[in-house]
């Protein structure tokens, strides 16, 4: 009965339009914490907000899941995925916050929830809250 639940809350977060897709665009991307670039310098790709950079990691390519909620539909929080790493950056703050994942988990899909992100893998589905990240199970929680 609880795993029915579980599944039902996640059909419910899926059929509600909370997950944005990914990108792998390198800018300018508009945020709510002013125009994002990522440039790439020597097997690194520079996270810069208006040309000033607040963080630097290791890959030649990435891709992000982006959530829209910010002003004017700008992007306020965004998860990188670098290949080894998963980054949080949260727009809302100035400079952005930025929170290592450390899991490298491969994503299929990103749902956004006020305080946290649920994370869609090859591996199962996680919840990012404050942190720390957690294997959700079978669970009561709708996501919507």
């Amino acid at each position: 009965m609880a795993g029915r639940r579980w599944w039902i809350g996640l059909a419910a977060l899926i059929l509600s339009g909370a997950a944005h897709a990914q990108s792998s665009a390198a800018g300018p991307i508009a945020t709510s914490g002013g125009a994002l670039q990522f440039v790439s310098n020597d097997g690194a790709q520079i996270a810069q907000i208006d040309g000033r950079e607040f963080d630097r990691v290791k890959a030649s390519r990435l891709r992000h899941f982006d959530d829209t909620s910010g002003p004017r539909e700008t992007v306020a929080r965004m998860i990188v995925e670098t290949g080894d790493d998963l980054v949080l950056y949260d727009f809302r703050r100035n400079p952005p916050v930025v929170e290592k994942i450390g899991r490298r988990l491969k994503l299929v899909g990103v749902y956004w929830q006020p305080d946290e992100a649920v994370l869609k893998s090859t591996d199962g589905w996680y919840k990012f809250q404050r942190g720390k990240l957690t294997k959700l199970t079978s669970s009561k929680t709708i996501y919507h």
